[in-house]
C-alpha cells in the first residue's frame, strides 16, 4: 500500500501508539533518530522514549490529548525533549494525528530532532548581540587608542633618562606596561568590531610567526622567556590576513608569559600534521603553572578568562580568526605542567 512505503521511507521519525500508549510501529527513522532496534520499542510505553523526568507528568499529557483528540501540527505545544537508547538527550518538536480504523484507534507522532536549528537561532542571537557590542567597542578605542600611545610613548622617552632615581624608572616601567596592556584590550575590542579578516592574502606561516615574535620579543626578554623556534623552511603557502594571524601569535605568546611568572621556556614548532595531508600545524608549548581541568573546557568561550586581571576576549578572539581561515584551535594542558596550544591551517591550495 502506498501509505506503507511513505511510512517506511519517511525522513522523519514516525510513530503509531495506541490510546494506551503503548507503540504498535515505527519506521526506520525512529531507530535511527533513538538509537533503538524496532523489536525493541513495540509493545512499550511510548515513554520510554522521554527523558526520565518527564516520564511521570507524560500519561497525564496522552490522557487530555485523547479526550479531545485532535491534529496537532508540528511546533505547536510545549517544548520536548528525547531521549536516546544511550542516554543521552535532544530537543524535538512533535505533530500529533489522531487516525481511526476498524479495529482500534491510534495516535501517529512525527518527530523531528531541532537539536541543530536551535543552535543556528543562539549563534543568529549570539552574533547580534557581538554585533552591537563591536559597534560601541570600536568607538570606545577610537577615543582611547591617541591618549594610550601618548603615554606609552612619553613614558619610553622618560626611562632614557639615565638620571632616573631607581623608584622613579619602576614606575614609569609600571605605566609603560599598564599602557601597553590597555592598547592591547584596545586591539582586541577592535577585532570584535569586525565581521572577519579583511585581506586574504597567500602568506608565508613562518614569516607571520617571526614578526609576532619580534612584536614582543621585549616583553618577553623582560620577564626571562625564552622563544626557541622549530620552524619547517619547506612549509607551502597558506591564504588569509596576516595582521589577524599575527594576532593570534601574539596573544598565545603574551598567554604563555603570563603562565610562566619566573620565566621559562616558550617552544613554537611549525610542520605539516602527521596523517592530514594538505594542512600546517603550529605548536606553541610552555613551561607554565598549566590549566585546571575545570577551565579547559570554557578556555575559549567569549570573557572567559583564568587570569585575576584577564578580560577574556584573547582567546575567544584567536579561536573565531582560526575558524575564519578554516583552522583549528586546541589546547591540551595538566596543572604544573604547562601548556600546548595546537594550531592548524588548511594550505592554500586545499582552501
Amino acid at each position: 500500500m502506498p501509505y506503507e512505503a511513505y511510512f517506511k521511507s519517511a525522513a522523519e521519525s514516525l510513530l503509531v501508539v495506541d490510546l494506551e500508549g503503548r507503540i504498535v510501529d515505527v519506521n526506520a527513522a525512529t531507530e535511527r533518530l533513538f538509537g533503538y532496534a524496532r523489536d525493541e520499542l513495540l509493545g512499550q510505553a511510548v515513554e520510554i522514549l522521554l527523558p526520565e523526568r518527564l516520564r511521570d507528568r507524560h500519561p497525564q499529557h496522552r490522557a487530555k490529548y485523547v479526550s479531545m483528540p485532535r491534529s496537532r501540527p508540528m511546533g505547536i505545544g510545549m517544548d520536548l525533549a528525547g531521549r536516546r537508547k544511550d542516554g543521552s538527550e535532544f530537543p524535538i518538536e512533535v505533530s500529533l494525528t489522531f487516525a481511526h480504523s476498524d479495529d482500534s484507534d491510534y495516535v501517529i507522532s512525527a518527530i523531528v530532532d531541532i537539536s541543530e536549528r536551535l543552535a543556528l537561532e543562539r549563534e543568529a542571537r549570539r552574533n547580534a548581540i557581538l554585533s552591537s557590542l563591536g559597534a560601541v567597542a570600536a568607538g570606545v578605542v577610537h577615543d582611547l587608542n591617541n591618549p594610550l600611545g601618548f603615554i606609552s610613548t612619553r613614558a619610553e622617552l622618560m626611562l632614557s633618562d639615565e638620571e632616573l632615581s631607581a623608584q622613579a624608572r619602576d614606575d614609569l616601567r609600571e605605566i609603560h606596561s599598564h599602557a601597553q596592556r590597555a592598547s592591547r584590550i584596545c586591539t582586541d575590542l577592535l577585532a570584535l568590531a569586525s565581521h572577519g579578516p579583511t585581506r586574504r592574502q597567500s602568506l608565508n606561516l613562518n614569516r607571520i610567526i617571526d614578526e609576532a615574535v619580534m612584536l614582543v620579543s621585549g616583553e618577553l626578554r623582560r620577564d626571562n622567556v625564552t622563544v626557541r623556534p622549530d620552524l619547517d623552511s619547506a612549509l607551502p603557502q597558506i591564504e588569509g590576513d596576516p595582521n589577524a594571524l599575527g594576532q593570534v601569535f601574539i596573544n598565545l605568546m603574551l598567554n604563555a608569559r603570563d603562565a610562566m611568572p619566573e620565566g621559562g621556556e616558550l617552544r613554537i614548532v611549525s610542520a605539516p600534521v602527521k596523517n592530514r595531508p594538505g594542512w600546517i600545524g603550529v605548536t606553541i608549548k610552555d613551561q607554565g603553572t598549566g590549566i585546571s581541568a575545570e577551565a579547559l573546557p570554557r578556555l575559549f568561550d567569549f570573557l572567559y578568562t583564568t587570569k585575576p586581571d584577564g578580560h577574556g576576549l584573547g582567546l575567544w578572539l584567536s579561536r573565531r580568526i582560526m575558524r575564519e581561515h578554516r583552522g583549528n584551535i586546541e589546547v591540551q594542558s595538566e596543572p604544573s605542567k604547562g601548556a600546548t596550544f595546537l594550531l592548524s591551517f588548511p594550505v592554500a591550495s586545499a582552501q
